[in-house]
């Protein structure tokens, strides 16, 4: 049996063994708010460090990871200059998802938009996925992240400025 500060010691440790894979600029914005929280959790003792790894019967990870269709200029909140200059203009936040090979990824879509230009998708050509993501609506999108790599997404109705990128990291080990 591990007392506590045996378990906090592991918990950092394990920490920072897998913070490590995200420590690429391109990756610090989209995991620092995250990766705070987390850490914050896990070194109070309100959370092991592996809470957010649901072991299934074969033993693939499970990764859920909620995603935002954002509007980051238009006509209707308040960015005509904008708006006038470059039209609607959508995204995806996060718009770098991390995950390692072998996992099962569950992404959950929000679409709080209402408006006509609003109806979204999510396309991951690599994974041959394409999904509609209809206005006021949330919708789940499960693969298992099977090949390693960077693989790029989008909206088929609003790129390539609403587009994003699936990172895949190697599997442990590989």
């Amino acid at each position: 049996m591990y007392h506590n500060t045996q378990i906090k010691k592991l918990s950092m440790h394990m920490l920072w063994e897998h913070s490590r894979i995200f420590l690429h600029p391109r990756r610090l914005i989209a995991s620092g708010v995250l990766g705070a929280a987390v850490a914050g959790l896990a070194f109070s003792g309100s959370l092991p460090a592996y809470a957010g790894t649901v072991m299934t019967h074969a033993s693939a990870p499970r990764v859920h990871i909620y995603v935002q269709t954002v509007v980051w200029a238009s006509k209707k909140n308040g960015a005509v200059p904008a708006w006038k200059k470059f039209g609607d203009a959508y995204g995806f936040a996060p718009a770098t998802i991390v995950v390692r090979q072998g996992d099962e990824v569950t992404l959950t879509f929000r679409n709080l938009q209402a408006g006509a230009h609003d109806l979204h998708t999510f396309t991951l050509p690599a994974y041959g996925i394409s999904r509609t993501l209809p206005r006021l609506s949330t919708v789940n999108v499960t693969f298992y992240a099977d090949k390693a790599g960077d693989f790029p997404f989008h909206c088929d109705y609003h790129k390539p400025w609403m587009s994003g990128e699936l990172v895949v990291l190697p599997a442990h080990g590989a």
